[in-house]
């Protein structure tokens, strides 16, 4: 996905109620209402009580209880809110009726401004407006109660006036709140098409989530990407102005042919975003099919482009995270894209052949997996393997294959297959030795490689590579993804390093557990002073956040040496072993250098 990370913001993440905020208001919320109802166990031995006062106390301080433990539940039921409003009022105003005194119980008028405070937070305005105004009643009443008590007059005028003012509050903050909301608002949307950027969609769907807690059963989620397939062309041939044109024109487009309710985003510079909850999975099929066709048969007035598109529609969980519920969207939705634009070229016999050749290893089971040793630099023992795959002669190195594969929309699958194809060919080596295997950031993100690798974990650690020769464009996905692998006991290893894209980025944003030094940087370690520099960098990096380094590449004594000595945990290359079929690599025995 071509993305940017979204920093978390937490002011802007607390007005929209992403997950982590809600449940810690709902946690304040509900420790408030226990303080309340301690005050009134506390209140319960005062001698200013009317006669069987301190038992009716002693009731709705019991009923705080179940009340705070509504608020921490996940699912409440409908209108929670304004029933707690409406609870609070009663409560608070039959504990007032218990003083002997109306001008006793005037200070108690501040909880029902607390009660105002969560009011204008968390309902509608109507409940708030009903609220003051039943609270400044209740005050009233007992202002008039105390004058015909006879308590002064001025002390009673004074009390009144400063406990009422404090109804202002909720509304100067009602209205600040709503212009925090404005500005996060903007802040949340693209200032080119007024589309919502990553940020303001994921806080839109987590919002969403959020008002989902009285829903019963799986939402119907569909979601189409549309992306100018040659948006290059557009900047290099028409001009500046005409690629923006293209761009607003686009979000014009993506509004007037999108239903009412769905959240349009921009990705990136060229790619947009429909996401909407459907009635069923044939209706949502049906709305993104017609809003695909709209968008790719109109020819727009400011250039001539391709628009491509992909859709996916299936059945989510509510209540999931909504960031997971988004990656898996868009990412189905992105490969989808893909795969058609890969048909398009395919009218050509060298992609069609192309993509029958990968097909058809595919359907044959993937390409034949051979394992390399990955030893300790200290000892030599081997502790691990990298799984690799060797292809049929005539078309390439591996390297090839997957770059072949990538062009005709079958990357992913090319990846899962041969992953699969190294867990049946893992069998024969030792239990306990680790197993590594590579994976693209699109197969992370797409698949559940958890689900593949967990029931195997039992016999041996396994070990997910993210080549830094990829480039990873949506960070906060692959983060949720890496997640997932870690909580199902699989290890990360960020594999080439020194040669790709990102660079430390990719080591910070990942949080490996296993650094891979390339091979690049490996060769000629012992006699170049600047990948010595380098080398020595990266094992220091490691050893600080408390990753495994590895030296990969080595294939002299010299540079197994200088390994050692920059602080290499392990090493791999043709002086410790060649890459073998299993059976085979179980037969070859250390070389005597590591002796």
């Amino acid at each position: 996905m071509r993305s940017q990370r979204i920093s978390p913001d937490p002011a802007l993440s607390f007005l929209a109620l992403t997950p982590r905020p809600a449940e810690r208001s709902r946690a304040v919320i509900a420790v408030s209402t226990l303080i309340v109802g301690v005050c009134g166990l506390v209140l319960m031995p005062s001698q200013f009580l009317r006669p069987g006062g301190a038992i009716l106390i002693l009731i709705f301080s019991l009923t705080t209880i179940p009340v705070a433990l509504g608020w921490l539940t996940e699912k409440r039921l409908p209108h929670f809110e304004t029933a707690y409003v409406i609870y609070a009022d009663i409560g608070v105003v039959a504990v007032m009726a218990m003083f002997q005194s109306a001008f006793l119980s005037m200070p108690s008028i501040a909880v029902l401004v607390l009660v105002s405070l969560f009011a204008a937070a968390f309902t509608g305005t109507r409940t708030l407006v009903l609220h003051v105004a039943y609270s400044l009643c209740v005050l009233g009443v007992l202002t008039v109660l105390s004058l015909r008590d006879g308590t002064e007059v001025w002390v009673t005028l004074s009390r009144t006036l400063a406990l009422g003012s404090m109804f202002a509050t909720p509304f100067a903050i009602r209205m600040y709140v709503a212009f925090l909301r404005r500005q996060v608002d903007a802040a949340q949307r693209d200032p080119l098409t007024g589309l919502l950027t990553r940020r303001g969609l994921y806080n839109r769907m987590s919002s969403m989530s959020q008002n989902a807690q009285g829903s019963h059963g799986p939402w119907t989620m569909a979601a189409t990407v549309v992306d100018v397939a040659d948006f290059a062309d557009v900047d290099q041939r028409f001009g500046r102005d005409s690629s923006i044109e293209v761009l607003v024109e686009i979000a014009e487009r993506l509004v007037d042919a999108s239903p009412t309710e769905a959240l349009l985003a921009r990705l990136s510079t060229s790619e947009f975003l429909c996401v909407h909850r459907a009635r069923n999975e044939e209706s949502g099929r049906e709305e993104s099919r017609a809003l695909g066709a709209a968008l790719e048969s109109t020819t727009l007035r400011s250039a001539p482009v391709t628009l491509t598109t992909g859709s996916i529609t299936e059945a989510v969980d509510p209540h999931a995270d909504a960031g997971s519920t988004l990656h898996r969207l868009m990412t189905r939705a992105e490969a989808t894209m893909h795969r058609r634009h890969a048909a398009r070229l395919q009218g050509s016999t060298a992609v069609q052949a192309i993509h029958d050749r990968i097909s058809a290893l595919i359907a044959d089971g993937g390409p034949d997996i051979v394992f390399q040793p990955v030893c300790t630099a200290g000892t030599g023992d081997v502790v691990g393997y990298e799984a690799l795959s060797r292809f049929p002669d005539g078309h390439g190195s591996p390297q090839t294959w997957f770059v072949d594969a990538n062009t005709v929309g079958l990357r992913v699958e090319l990846e899962v297959c041969a992953i699969d194809a190294a867990i049946t060919a893992s069998a024969p080596l030792p239990a306990g030795a680790f197993v590594a295997v590579n994976a693209s950031a699109d197969t992370i993100l797409s698949t559940d490689l958890a689900g593949s690798l967990v029931d195997h974990m039992v016999r041996r650690q396994w070990v997910v590579e993210v080549t830094e020769r990829d480039r990873i464009e949506d960070y906060d996905g692959m983060g949720v993804a890496v997640d997932m692998l870690r909580r199902a006991g699989v290890l990360i290893s960020v594999d080439d390093v020194g040669s790709g894209y990102s660079g430390l980025r990719q080591l910070v944003e990942l949080r490996p557990d296993v650094v891979k030094l390339d091979a690049s940087i490996v060769r000629g370690i012992d006699s170049d002073p600047m990948r010595r520099a380098a080398a020595i960098s990266v094992s220091t990096f490691s050893r600080e956040i408390g990753a495994i380094c590895i030296f990969e590449g080595v294939e002299t004594p010299e540079e197994l040496a200088t390994a050692r000595e920059v602080g290499a945990d392990m090493v791999q290359g043709y002086l410790l072993g060649k890459p073998l079929p299993a059976a085979s690599a179980l037969m070859t025995t250390t070389p005597p250098i590591l002796s």
